[in-house]
């Protein structure tokens, strides 16, 4: 019986210490969440973004349509005329109007910041970033071409690059990664303060979680 005792009585000890070490660690973390929430909220938004050093040239800059003032554009003319590659391909085919796509309007702005025509193709099929993926592959591998940059808004680079490594998987091709910033909210630094880049940020976590699920 005192046997018995006994032992119950060690197993009740280290339930006890077993709960305590438990609710020691969840303390912790709770309090790790309250100290670091910041650095931790920051770093979801840092992970949305692609930092890259550019190569010195390839052969096309993929323009991902998308944007809001010019500014996915105006960053692949930057580059082109930087030298970094001859060619650009204008990657949207939404419509804007009734009468006319988005891609007219970045081609006409790739004109106006002096890209030449014949530099310009324009691919106007896609209406994701799934679909610039797999029709800009089409249009490299149509051309013959065997490298490219690929030019998006910051905020929208992790997304875009998971999909173009899924979708050129198994291709000679090599994909690069250059970002142009958001005209309207600018940096995401504290992104948890301002309710726009909030949706931004959220939107883009659900979005990129879809994309892991569904690609």
């Amino acid at each position: 019986m005192r046997l018995l005792q006994m032992g119950n009585s060690r197993r009740s000890s280290k339930a006890s210490v077993g709960f305590l070490i438990g609710m020691g660690v969840i303390v912790l973390c709770i309090l790790a969440g309250v100290l670091w929430r910041h650095t931790l909220l920051q770093r979801a938004a840092d992970y949305l973004i692609v930092d890259e050093t550019m190569p010195s040239s390839t052969d096309a800059i993929i323009v991902l349509g998308g944007e809001v003032l010019g500014e996915r554009t105006r960053k692949g003319a930057e580059l082109y005329h930087k030298g970094i590659a001859p060619n650009m391909i204008i990657s949207d085919g939404t419509d804007l109007s009734w009468r006319l796509k988005t891609g007219e309007e970045m081609m006409a702005l790739a004109k106006h910041l002096g890209i030449p025509d014949e530099s310009i193709h324009w691919e106007n099929r896609s209406r994701s970033t799934y679909e610039n993926a797999l029709y800009s592959k089409e249009v490299m591998e149509e051309k013959g071409w065997r490298s490219a940059v690929v030019v998006t808004t910051e905020w929208h680079s992790r997304r875009a690059s998971f999909i173009f490594e899924k979708v050129f998987q198994g291709t000679e091709i090599e994909l690069h990664y250059d970002t142009a910033m958001d005209p309207i909210h600018g940096s995401l630094d504290r992104w948890w303060e301002d309710s726009e880049k909030q949706q931004t940020v959220l939107t883009e976590w659900a979005r990129l979680l879809y994309y892991w699920v569904k690609y």
